[in-house]
């Protein structure tokens, strides 16, 4: 009867240890980051400054790339 308890004894020591291994691993490694914070982050942005559009940056601003229809073939744009 004891060689079937050090048999039993042993494989829950080792099932453990393979427990414990395992949950070490789901967590991941630590690559020193630090910790995110525990209130949960937004995506809103800062209001516009009104000072950054100067005369100089409204003049020399590029307009911004229009959307191409992905139904089109090859990308190209959709006539208005």
């Amino acid at each position: 009867m004891r060689p079937l308890t050090a048999a039993i004894l042993t494989a829950a020591i080792a099932a453990t240890g393979i427990v414990a291994a395992l949950a070490v691993t789901a967590r991941g490694q630590d690559a020193g980051d630090p910790s995110a914070p525990d209130t949960p982050r937004t995506h809103r942005a800062d209001p516009p400054d009104p000072s950054y559009w100067t005369p100089e940056r409204v003049r020399d601003a590029r307009p911004a790339p229009m959307p191409t229809d992905p139904r089109a073939a090859g990308g190209r744009q959709s006539p208005p």
